[in-house]
């Protein structure tokens, strides 16, 4: 029996936030980072809240990649705080730290026979990673990133606001944008797609083609700013049913070592990543697929997959996206020399498993010294 969930709510446009003035909540625990509370970018909520007499504790204390240390310390202030709601406003970091503090939460009141749960809203303010609408999380802890995925996690409302990514810079608009590329083009292929999965992802994928460079081009363009802005939900919905693959384990696995961008690194590896895939057949014909809802014509699978690994390289040359690991300045030595532990972590990462292709540790050191 197969399940498609489709939650949370989205509410999306110039108003979106007015559905903060109609629900019944008295007490909201707000998570956040540094940046949003110094940019009075969380004014935009807490002045709704305000307004209506309701109580807000910001919780700013969340850097980019979230530890488990962070977690652990965000948990005992929203267990000190009991609110009935909880809002995460941010990039992907905020929200992944909230769902986490959330779900370990839950998992310590449940064990002492406390069942209620506080109301979930998630804010993005970046267009990449569909965490909105996600039951994935992803929590740091020393070398390591650890994904999460359980449905408590799952927001109640998300709201896209096109105010929140106006300012956003060029550079992150691309990180971000081949973030949501990388979602889609995964589930598209994954070991679980179906019909419902595959909407959603090629909806994405045909946005992400038609706009992302335009709007690395000129941030201001509106109509390009929320078709991304829809696009990663969309990216969201379809991964969060169907799963990813290894293109996201080996950036879980950089990214914690050597502490790079996790877009940019799913952007940087991606077109080598389809041509690893591409040799399973099925993987291939998917690939395929895709760039002919693209509107391109391979004669063949094989054909399709180049035109979709240049289209992707293109895209990213034209946004200043390094072509290698070594040009992102991952160094070549201490690159090499933890390769083994690379691999274990990429075998033992949770979006392995829906990989179209299965490898072996000789395959994957070799795709790792390609990708250098």
């Amino acid at each position: 029996m197969g399940l498609f969930q489709i939650k949370p709510d989205i509410h999306y446009g110039a108003n979106s936030l007015d559905i903060l003035r109609t629900l019944e909540i008295e007490k909201v625990f707000l998570v956040t980072d540094e940046n949003m509370v110094k940019l009075k970018v969380i004014n935009k909520v807490t002045n709704i809240l305000k307004s209506r007499g309701i109580e807000a504790k910001v919780y700013s204390d969340v850097k980019p990649d979230p530890t488990d240390e962070e977690i652990i310390k965000g948990m005992l202030e929203l267990s000190a705080c009991d609110p009935d709601c909880v809002i995460a406003l941010g990039g992907g970091s905020p929200i992944d730290a909230c769902k986490s503090m959330i779900y370990f939460t839950n998992q310590i009141k449940r064990a002492i026979g406390q069942n209620k749960k506080p109301k979930f809203i998630a804010i993005p303010t970046t267009s990449g990673t569909g965490s909105e609408v996600t039951s994935y999380a992803v929590v740091t802890t020393k070398d390591k990133k650890i994904p999460l995925s359980d449905s408590e996690m799952l927001p109640d409302i998300a709201i896209l606001n096109p105010e929140f990514i106006k300012t956003l810079s060029p550079s992150i608009i691309a990180d971000t944008g081949m973030d949501v590329l990388t979602h889609a083009i995964e589930a598209y292929v994954s070991k679980s797609r179906n019909l419902f999965t595959n909407t959603f992802a090629i909806g994405a994928i045909k946005t992400v083609f038609a706009d992302l460079v335009s709007n690395f081009e000129n941030p201001q363009l509106e109509k390009e700013r929320i078709n991304l802005q829809i696009a990663s939900c969309m990216a969201g919905v379809a991964f969060s049913n169907a799963g990813l693959g290894i293109n996201h384990s080996i950036a879980h696995s950089l990214g914690a070592r050597f502490h790079k961008p996790h877009g940019r690194l799913n952007a940087v590896i991606m077109s080598e990543v389809i041509q690893f895939n591409a040799r399973n057949k099925n993987a291939a014909k998917y690939y395929r697929e895709i760039v002919e809802a693209l509107g391109f014509s391979p004669k063949e699978d094989v054909e399709g997959v180049e035109i979709l690994a240049k289209a992707i390289k293109m895209r990213a040359s034209k946004m200043g996206i390094p072509n290698s690991l070594s040009e992102l300045g991952i160094p070549k030595e201490q690159y090499f020399a933890e390769m083994e532990g690379i691999i274990d972590q990429i075998e033992n990462d949770m979006c392995t498993g829906e990989n179209p292709r299965r490898f072996s540790r000789i395959e994957m050191k070799q795709l790792l010294t390609d990708l250098y």
